[in-house]
C-alpha cells in the first residue's frame, strides 16, 4: 500500500510539474508483464534450452564419478569381509577420497550452474531493456512500469506493451 501511494504521488508530480516542464506534451504511460515475457518469449525459451544443454554436458563427469563411487561402495560391501585388512583399508581410503572428490565436484558444478544462470538472466534482462528502449523511442512513452514491481493493482490494457516487447524479442 505504501508503494502504491509513492507511485501515485510520483505520477501526480509528473502530471503537475510535467505540464509546465514538458510544454503540454502528453504523458504516455506503458506497462509490461515480465512474467508473461519470460513464459512466452521463444528467444528466452531458446536461451533456457541452451543453458540446460550446457548444464547436462557439465553434469556428465559428475554422474560418471558418482557411478564409480557407488561401484566402489558395492565392492566394499560385497567383498569387504573376505578381503585382507590391508586391502580393505586401501579400498576404504580410496572410497573416502572419491567421496571427497565428488563433493568438491558437486560444489564446483553448483557454483558453475549458478554462474551460468546469472549470466543468462543478465543477458535476458539486457535484451528486454533494449526492446523497451526501442519501443519507448518509437512510440514516445514518458514512463514504462513493470506490472508487479511497480505495485500496479489495475491498469487499462491499452497501456500494456508486453506483446510489443515479445515481438521485439523474436
Amino acid at each position: 500500500m505504501k508503494r502504491l501511494i509513492i507511485i501515485v504521488s510520483i505520477l501526480f508530480c509528473f502530471m503537475v510539474v510535467g505540464s509546465t516542464c514538458l510544454y503540454a506534451q502528453a504523458l504516455k504511460l506503458g506497462v509490461f508483464d515480465i512474467q508473461k515475457i519470460m513464459r512466452e518469449s521463444k528467444t528466452i525459451a531458446g536461451y533456457r534450452q541452451d543453458l540446460l544443454k550446457n548444464i547436462d554436458l557439465k553434469k556428465k563427469p559428475l554422474q560418471v564419478k558418482d557411478e564409480f563411487v557407488k561401484a566402489l561402495d558395492e565392492k566394499l560391501k560385497k567383498d569387504g569381509n573376505t578381503m585382507s585388512p590391508a586391502d580393505r583399508r586401501v579400498l576404504e581410503e580410496k572410497l573416502a577420497n572419491e567421496i571427497k572428490e565428488i563433493r568438491r565436484m558437486k560444489e564446483d558444478f553448483d557454483a558453475e550452474a549458478l554462474k551460468m544462470d546469472r549470466e543468462l538472466t543478465q543477458r535476458i534482462f539486457l535484451e528486454i531493456d533494449t526492446a523497451i528502449r526501442k519501443i519507448t523511442a518509437q512510440e514516445d512513452y514518458t514512463i514504462i512500469f513493470e506490472k508487479t514491481a511497480a505495485g500496479i493493482v489495475h491498469f487499462n490494457s491499452a497501456v500494456d506493451i508486453t506483446t510489443k516487447i515479445l515481438a521485439q524479442l523474436k
